[in-house]
C-alpha cells in the first residue's frame, strides 16, 4: 500500500493534536490543578500562622486573665456548702413548717448525684483545642520560642486544668404537705431566702375542699461543691427542735398563719 506524502502529513498532526491533547489532559491540567491547591493551602496555613503569632503576643494577657476567672470561679464556689445530707433535707423541712407554716405529711430525701453540665457532653472540642495547643507548640519549636521541655510542661499544665478540682452536685427533696395560700406563698419566700443554694424544681397543689386547706407537693434541688479547700462540713443544729408530743392521741391541729412575723432576712437569721 503506498501511502502519499500528503496523507503522512495528516497523520503527522494528527499525532501531534492528540499527543498536545494528552498532555493537556494528563499533564498540564493536574499540575494546575495541584498548583491552585498548594497556592490555597499556603494561604490557609498563613493566616493559621497570623493567627498563631497574634496568640503568641498575648500569652501573658491570656495568662493573666485565666487565672482571674479561676480567682472567681473559686468565688463562686464558696457560695455553696461542701455536702448536703438528709439532715440538711429535714431541717429545711422543718423550717419550712414553722415559718410558712405548714402542715408536712411526707418528704422523699434522693441520693446526692453529679450535675451534669451542656458543656460536659461530647462534642469534638476537646480535641479541636488539643490540636490548637499542639500547633502553638510546634509553632513555638520552630521560631526557637521554646524548647521541647517547655513545649511538656505547658502540655502538663493545660492537662491538669482542663478537669476543674470542683464536683457540682445535687441532692432533691420532695415535701408533701397541708397548707393556705397564704402559707404557700411565704413558703415559697422562704426557700427563696435560704442561704444555702437551692432551686424549686416544682411545685403542684390542688384545692381540698374537705380541709379547705391546698394540699401541695414542692421539690427542691439542693446543691453542693466537693473538694473545697479549708472549707468543712457543717452539721445543722437540731437544739432549737422540739422532740416528741404532748399529745399521745395524735389530734390533728393546723397552724394558722394569724399573728406571724413578716418573713424577712432578719426574722429568717433569728429563727435560724
Amino acid at each position: 500500500m503506498k501511502v502519499s506524502k500528503r496523507d503522512i502529513i495528516l497523520l503527522i498532526g494528527f499525532l501531534g493534536i492528540l499527543a498536545a491533547v494528552c498532555s493537556y489532559l494528563f499533564v498540564f491540567q493536574p499540575t494546575m490543578e495541584k498548583a491552585d491547591n498548594l497556592e490555597q493551602e499556603n494561604l490557609q496555613l498563613q493566616l493559621r500562622i497570623t493567627d498563631l503569632s497574634a496568640k503568641m503576643a498575648n500569652k501573658d494577657s491570656y495568662k493573666e486573665q485565666t487565672e482571674q476567672m479561676k480567682q472567681e470561679m473559686k468565688a463562686i464556689y464558696q457560695l455553696f456548702p461542701v455536702d448536703v445530707r438528709e439532715e440538711d433535707a429535714i431541717l429545711l423541712a422543718i423550717n419550712q413548717e414553722l415559718m410558712a407554716p405548714m402542715e408536712i405529711d411526707s418528704m422523699t430525701i434522693e441520693a446526692l448525684q453529679d450535675v451534669t453540665f451542656l458543656d460536659d457532653i461530647d462534642t469534638g472540642e476537646d480535641v479541636e483545642h488539643t490540636y490548637e495547643i499542639d500547633e502553638i507548640e510546634q509553632y513555638e519549636a520552630q521560631e526557637g520560642i521554646a524548647d521541647e521541655n517547655t513545649a511538656a510542661a505547658t502540655q502538663t499544665d493545660v492537662n491538669a486544668d482542663s478537669t476543674s478540682p470542683f464536683s457540682l452536685k445535687n441532692r432533691k427533696v420532695t415535701i408533701n404537705y397541708s397548707v393556705s395560700y397564704e402559707g404557700l406563698k411565704r413558703s415559697m419566700k422562704n426557700i427563696f431566702m435560704q442561704t444555702d443554694r437551692m432551686t424549686i424544681d416544682n411545685v403542684t397543689v390542688a384545692f381540698d375542699e374537705t380541709t379547705g386547706l391546698l394540699q401541695g407537693m414542692t421539690t427542691v434541688n439542693m446543691y453542693c461543691v466537693w473538694g473545697q479547700e479549708d472549707k468543712e462540713y457543717v452539721a445543722p443544729d437540731f437544739s432549737s427542735v422540739l422532740l416528741g408530743t404532748d399529745n399521745i392521741f395524735g389530734t390533728v391541729t393546723v397552724h394558722s398563719e394569724e399573728n406571724m412575723p413578716d418573713l424577712d432576712e432578719d426574722t429568717t437569721e433569728t429563727e435560724e
